[in-house]
């Protein structure tokens, strides 16, 4: 297959790194792994395309007055336009982000695209819409195929959009388990990690007043508590390249327990912190939320210790007999290697994207003839 893939601007200059081995691959969703599968893979990214004007113009009026899908704003819009005739000469193309799906599907409304549209979501029910814009989105995810991180979010998006199974379903994300790995030295200290909206570290810092251990905060957000004394914020993001893949799978390896506190959500949030986590060979303590990713696959006690949303009691209860137990976190930490290992690679994940883009040229080909 010939496959475009989609990104938010940042990836192209990760992908050197990447491509050395420097940076885990998942952030390019599968489509390094599908290269070295034998398909050919061209990237695009959002933030670099030429953009005509008067598409733009024209957007912006439309997405003012609420009559385009979420994200789908101007630039984004004629960007997309320009890459249409180098996109229509690709199989299908794959969106990695909300803005490019529903753009792309707008765009193959007016018959400006014409290849398949296969789009990764996460977090489309969180947006707060009135009847017009959420009736838009739905007639953009009939015409496109979508892939969810976790169950959770599928019976959410369903419901509040009525998208039909055939066009919907849930592969669950995976990561390079070949670069997040054990380490050897270990070091005293709890991480916690993520930018995310749904972290909820301002629980996080008042648990801390009642654990005996330096806590380490790597996130740009900002965190309206006090800060006590032996919590440490590492202002960090891929973004910025403030920490780069090598930093941060030091400070996995070197954490003793990694805690990934969450306010509850149908999104499946902190996946990719907790599989990493996971393969590093941590124990992960979670906030088991609405949009947890899998019942099946993560397993209280077995391989992640959870915590009910806000349960400051809780937090503190489970971390503080973590610390204490050393054989608990090494019986729970083996487990979680093994089980992302197997389950949560990005292999699998890439396998599962090729053979629905490859579902939905036969489908699309078989409408056009």
């Amino acid at each position: 297959m010939n496959i475009a893939f989609i990104y938010a601007k940042g990836r192209a200059e990760r992908y050197a790194e990447t491509v050395k081995g420097r940076a885990a691959t998942e952030f390019f969703y599968g489509a390094l792994e599908l290269d070295n599968s034998g398909h050919n893979i061209k990237h695009y990214e959002l933030g670099h395309g030429e953009i005509t004007k008067f598409w733009q113009k024209i957007a912006d009026r439309l997405y003012r007055w609420r009559m385009l899908p979420t994200r789908t704003n101007g630039e984004t819009l004629a960007e997309l336009h320009g890459m249409c005739p180098s996109l229509n000469e690709q199989d299908v193309i794959v969106a990695t982000t909300t803005a490019a799906a529903f753009g792309l599907a707008t765009l193959k409304l007016f018959g400006f695209v014409h290849r398949p549209i296969v789009a990764i979501h996460c977090g489309i029910v969180n947006y707060q819409l009135l009847w017009v814009r959420r009736k838009l989105n739905s007639i953009a995810l009939r015409h496109m195929w979508t892939q969810l991180f976790g169950d959770g979010e599928l019976r959410a998006v369903q419901k509040f959009y009525d998208v039909p199974d055939s066009r919907i379903e849930v592969n669950q994300f995976g990561v390079d388990t070949g670069f997040w790995t054990p380490g050897d030295a270990e070091q005293d200290y709890i991480l916690a990690v993520g930018n995310d909206e749904r972290r909820d570290y301002e629980l996080l810092v008042q648990a801390a007043r009642e654990i005996n251990k330096k806590i380490k905060i790597v996130t740009r957000r900002e965190i309206k508590n006090s800060i006590p004394s032996n919590v440490e914020i590492i202002r960090g993001g891929w973004h910025e390249q403030a920490l780069t893949d090598e930093g941060l799978r030091e400070l996995y390896q070197k954490a003793s327990m990694v805690v990934i506190p969450l306010k509850n959500s149908p999104q499946p949030s902190g996946q990719s912190v907790c599989l990493q986590a996971m393969a590093c060979g941590k124990v992960v303590v979670l906030t088991r939320t609405d949009g947890l990713w899998s019942h099946e696959t993560m397993r209280d006690g077995v391989n992640v210790k959870f915590v009910p949303p806000g349960d400051l009691d809780a937090l503190v209860l489970v971390i503080n007999q973590l610390c204490s137990d050393g054989r608990e976190r090494y019986q729970i930490s083996s487990c979680a290697r093994n089980k992302v290992t197997i389950e949560g690679n990005i292999d699998a994940f890439a396998e599962r994207l090729g053979a629905l883009c490859q579902h939905a040229i036969n489908v699309e080909s078989r409408l056009v003839t």
